[in-house]
């Protein structure tokens, strides 16, 4: 590591760096004194003889010598001179030449014995560079050292999005390391695949930034993933370490990336390949609840086969003293005044925020990050939002917003994140539905206001600037404040249109619900509009019009829409059979036959028209010894038609035997994953439909080459630590009041420069 930016530290974290720093050269250990009756004290060693040594730590670095200088000269001196201490030492971020040294040396004298205990930028850098274990203590510093941080800035190449690229040093500068993060930083290590779950706000985006920027500062490079799994694989360089980080994987406040053909198979394949990989490593987020919709709709996605790299984030993790640091570090960091910033220095002020029971980073990171400058009282907004997290936004969308941002940001929650061109053809038509002019300077203006405050714009793609606001416009939404006919309307794409239909089916969407259920006319020309977007616009690799119409089914029952009923039957017609993907056709067959909307004469037809087609495919495959794929055909076709499955049925239990012969035969040795996959799918066919017992020879045989092969496989479960064992509550408060006094001077470093 070359060097580091010590200007991303706050000046807790210099104070405690040179604490571990000087008690490491002093072989020495140091307290850290907390600001204000201290007598100029930052560091103490008091020995058992009575002899006093103290480290002075002046984080300076925006101010030149001559400031450091005259303050230390003025200020400082005659505090030492009170304390008289047998050795004292000055460790500064604050460049100094050897001149400078001398003179303070000579003004502080006899409490500084030599140059050499007066520590400048380049001393401290130079100790520092040759202990890189204090380095790794330190989160930011580490952060900040020139090879992580360049790591981070210039991949371009790797990210698509920028957003991450920007995002990841700023937040750096305010993440505090917790024991959520150990935990999954730990089942990272073990897996090489953690999945990070928990609550809105709670910090799951950042810690998996943070995590990606621990495997950067080992050399990986860090790439985006947003679509499916099957975006790692066009990423993947086999001569390369590589991060992926896939943030949402699920979606974003719903279960709304709804995954398509075998995306639940690709995702487990996905991560047994990178946990078999050396070099390689996969971080995914999701809410918590979100998972565990996947869990129950995807067989596959169980808890047994994703609990290993599972990692949630609790706000019990966030203990007494890292919410201290937290709010110090956006304190900190954000651009209210002085006055404001020492207002937090009060136990009054900070302990109500820092204990209080809605605490969470989110609503601490938004208050500061749109306070201005001007702003009376921060501290009571920031209780105020913590007791209610919408206010934040309602705030600014009720009182601050011309009505034509509104409308962008109503507009832009159908999309959840658009290209301007979507979200101008969209807000256009909304506009218009109301009566509003729609011209190109509105919607302009608007995205000038919002960009940086409520969405993100980056290379022509806007979208929220985080998940909290898609939370607030759907409760907008559902309040009545937005015209929902007229934005059923102006949709443009399928997306929208689920969106709608997803936000109406949550808790706080029973407004919306009530919407859609009164216009179904309206509600069934929507999608009519927006079909021919359906392949493109879901998900590119496997989604198709029958996985479409599957969901419309549901739609229609949720909605008691007879129109839309009369839609999906217009669009299941024989052609569909030809033209679409077989599981998806099946699956439309059973959804048609099950729902009291659709007449039964029509599913009827559609399901003769779909037997016929699978039993034409499934003659191919069973002559072409194609088992997997027949056995797969044949289960589709009894799920249609069980009268027409059976001839298929006995071809295939032929089949299935001579593969049987086949795998007791076959040499152990070089049996490879699929073998044994291939293998248990012949042994459950034949026993499932009583044509072998579990005695017979060939299955003795087989299965004991399976029950072998597996044994070599397995490898035992890292072990899964709980939460870090909790601090004491008043040696916590009194860490935190100690830090928090930091901020009634933060600023003068600044105001000396």
């Amino acid at each position: 590591m070359d060097g580091f930016d010590l200007g991303r530290l706050t000046d807790h974290d210099f104070e405690e760096v040179c604490r571990d720093l000087f008690g490491e050269l002093l072989g020495l250990r140091l307290e850290i004194f907390p600001r204000g009756p201290d007598g100029g004290i930052d560091l103490r060693h008091m020995a058992t003889d009575g002899t006093t040594t103290i480290v002075q730590c002046k984080h300076w670095w925006k101010s030149g010598r001559s400031k450091l200088e005259s303050h230390l000269r003025n200020e400082e001196f005659p505090k030492v001179r009170d304390a008289r201490p047998d050795r004292y030492i000055i460790a500064t971020s604050v460049e100094l030449t050897d001149t400078s040294k001398q003179r303070i040396r000579r003004e502080f004298d006899p409490y500084v014995k030599t140059t050499g205990d007066i520590f400048g930028l380049d001393d401290i850098v130079a100790a520092l560079r040759e202990r890189p274990g204090i380095v790794e203590r330190h989160f930011r510093l580490w952060m900040s050292g020139t090879a992580v941080l360049q790591g981070v800035l210039h991949q371009e190449n790797y990210l698509r999005a920028s957003w991450l690229r920007e995002e990841l040093p700023h937040v750096a500068t305010t993440f505090v390391p917790h024991s959520g993060f150990e935990r999954a930083r730990r089942v990272l290590e073990d897996q090489r695949v953690c999945i990070l779950t928990g609550t809105p706000g709670v910090g799951k985006t950042t810690t998996a930034m943070m995590l990606a920027a621990w495997l950067m500062g080992r050399g990986h490079q860090l790439y985006e993933v947003s679509e499916n799994a099957s975006e790692v694989l066009n990423l993947w360089r086999e001569d390369e370490a590589q991060v992926f980080v896939y943030d949402d994987f699920l979606g974003g406040t719903t279960l709304d990336r709804l995954l398509s053909k075998n995306e639940d198979r690709r995702l487990l394949l996905l991560i047994h390949r990178i946990r078999q990989t050396p070099g390689k490593a996969l971080i995914m987020t999701t809410r918590d609840y979100i998972l565990e919709e996947a869990r129950r709709k995807y067989d596959k996605l169980s808890k047994d086969a994703l609990s290993l790299i599972t990692s949630t984030v609790r706000l019990d993790d966030l203990d007494l003293l890292v919410r201290g640091q937290i709010l110090y570090n956006h304190v900190y960091r954000s651009t209210v005044s002085r006055a404001q910033k020492a207002r937090f220095a009060e136990l009054a002020v900070w302990r109500p925020i820092v204990e209080h029971p809605n605490f969470n980073p989110r609503p601490i990171e938004e208050t500061l990050r749109l306070a201005g400058s001007d702003d009376h009282d921060v501290a009571a907004t920031l209780l105020a939002n913590l007791a209610d997290p919408w206010r934040i936004w309602d705030r600014i969308v009720e009182n601050d917003l011309e009505e034509g941002a509104v409308h962008v940001l109503e507009v832009l929650f159908t999309f959840e994140s658009a290209s301007v061109e979507e979200l101008r053809e969209s807000w256009s038509w909304y506009r218009t539905e109301m009566g509003k002019p729609n011209d190109g300077r509105v919607i302009r203006g608007a995205l000038q206001v919002l960009d940086g405050t409520m969405v993100r714009i980056d290379v022509g793609e806007i979208a929220f600037h985080n998940p909290s606001i898609a939370d607030y416009l759907r409760r907008h939404l559902n309040a009545g404040r937005a015209d929902i006919p007229a934005l059923i309307a102006a949709v443009v794409d399928v997306k929208q249109a689920y969106r709608l239909v997803e936000a109406a089916g949550m808790a706080d969407g029973t407004h919306i619900l009530a919407q859609l259920r009164a216009h179904p006319r309206q509600v069934a020309a929507m999608f009519a509009g927006v079909e021919d977007t359906v392949e493109q616009s879901l998900s590119p690799a496997d989604d198709s019009f029958a996985a479409h119409l599957v969901r419309l089914v549901g739609i229609a029952e949720d909605l008691d829409s007879r129109e839309l009923a009369c839609y999906i039957v217009r669009q299941t017609d024989e052609h569909i059979t030809h033209s679409q993907p077989l599981p998806h056709v099946v699956e439309l067959a059973e959804r048609l036959r099950q729902s009291e909307l659709i007449p039964a004469s029509h599913s009827r037809q559609f399901q003769r028209d779909v037997a016929n087609q699978i039993r034409y495919d499934l003659c191919q495959v069973i002559a072409d010894r194609h088992f997997d794929n027949a056995r797969k055909s044949l289960a589709m076709l009894e799920r249609v038609s069980d009268e027409a499955a059976e001839p298929a049925a006995a071809q295939l239990v032929e089949l299935a035997l001579e593969r049987l012969s086949e795998f007791a035969g076959a040499e152990e040795e070089r049996l490879q994953h699929w073998d044994v996959a291939a293998m248990d799918d012949v042994l459950d066919f034949l026993v499932l439909r009583g044509q072998v017992t579990l005695d017979d020879d060939e299955v003795v045989v087989v299965q004991g080459k399976i029950d072998r092969f597996e044994a070599r496989q397995k490898q035992p479960a890292p072990h899964q630590a709980g939460p870090l064992p909790r601090n004491d509550v008043e040696r916590d408060r009194a860490s935190v009041s100690r830090l928090m006094n930091n901020l009634v001077d933060v600023d003068k470093a600044a105001d000396a420069s």
